[in-house]
């Protein structure tokens, strides 16, 4: 009886202790065939590369005055740049003169002062003039499609320009040394203070423009003040 008792108690033990074993494996452990994954919540940033680019507010730019009699455009593809303006507008002409030579309002595209840039808004783009107290004294080409009468453009070889008036040119280096500046010269005595100037990176036309002295010299844009 007593080794039954002490038989029956063993098994009782055994059970026991398989029992704790089992216990413990139901925990964390998984199966040796079955993987662990580990499964982590990774917070993605995402840095948004922002090229800041400097617009003008309109609103400071400001507006020029409503202008009465503007008629149809008269700016196109066909104009042609000379020592007196584009096409119909001539330099001298006041901006409400300059707006009705073109058929277009003009919206200014730096502060209104003493010196601003304008765009007409019924034209091709890449016209920009120049206002200087109240006139209109220099225009900005950034377009193949317009050109002079004698067919200088953006795009022409510094040969070209030179060969097409080998007398009425001035070339000069830019200092910064990227190409040179073909000022044309008017024969004309009224007309010398006017110049159409070409800017090459010493091989092409990359620039044109024309307007009066001293404004067509400038390369830095309308001068401050």
């Amino acid at each position: 009886m007593r080794s039954l008792a002490v038989a029956g108690i063993a098994l009782v033990l055994v059970a026991f202790v398989l029992f704790l074993g089992t216990c413990g494996q139901s925990g964390n452990d998984a199966p040796p065939d079955t993987p662990t994954t580990s499964t982590s919540t990774t917070s993605t940033t995402s840095t948004s590369t922002t090229t800041t680019t400097t617009t003008l507010d309109p609103a400071s730019l400001g507006t020029l005055p409503p202008v009465e009699g503007i008629g149809s455009p008269t700016l196109g593809s066909t104009s042609s740049v000379s020592t007196a303006g584009l096409d119909t507008v001539h330099f001298g002409m006041t901006t409400a003169e300059a707006q009705r030579a073109a058929g277009s309002r003009f919206t200014p595209v730096t502060p209104v002062g003493p010196c601003y840039l304008a765009t007409p808004d019924d034209a091709p783009d890449g016209i920009t003039f120049w206002i200087v107290d109240g006139t209109v004294e220099r225009v900005d080409i950034d377009t193949d499609e317009i050109d002079t009468k004698s067919g200088g453009r953006i795009g022409r070889t510094e040969e070209w320009i030179r060969e097409t008036w080998p007398d009425r040119i001035q070339a000069s280096p830019l200092s910064d040394g990227t190409g040179n500046l073909l000022a044309f010269v008017p024969r004309d005595e009224p007309d010398q203070e006017f110049r159409v100037m070409f800017q090459t990176d010493g091989q092409e036309v990359v620039r044109m423009w024309s307007g009066r002295l001293p404004w067509v010299e400038e390369l830095g844009g309308c001068p401050a003040g």
